[in-house]
């Protein structure tokens, strides 16, 4: 999907002082979009909107891993010291996220 193009008059639409609408007060910005860019808009909006798939709670070492963002050595060594605790299926291991958010939020 294409990314919309900004519309020439954005810019001017919007006053220098566009900031002060975070103190509450509302702020009115005027577009000009081509039927194009309100298709994509839209399109996206839809997307965004939509019930999420089902998750698995369950993690692979793998996903794991990008879920705190680090690489999976740190996961197995998370492992070897026994700060998480992964259920076995087979010979792979498989982490709950709540597991792995408990992890983080302990800060350890």
């Amino acid at each position: 999907m294409e990314t919309p193009k900004r519309s020439p008059s954005l810019a001017a639409a919007v006053p220098h002082d566009a900031a002060r609408a975070r103190d509450g007060r509302s702020l009115t910005v005027a577009l000009t979009l081509s039927a194009e860019q309100l298709d994509s808009i839209a399109e996206r909006v839809a997307e965004l909107v939509q019930p999420a798939a089902a998750v698995s709670p369950w993690l692979s070492s793998e996903q794991a891993a990008d879920y705190i963002a680090a690489p999976v050595s740190r996961i197995h060594d998370l492992v070897a010291l026994r700060k998480l605790s992964p259920r076995r299926d087979g010979r792979r291991l498989l982490f709950r996220r709540d597991d792995l958010d408990a992890y983080l939020e302990s800060g350890q």
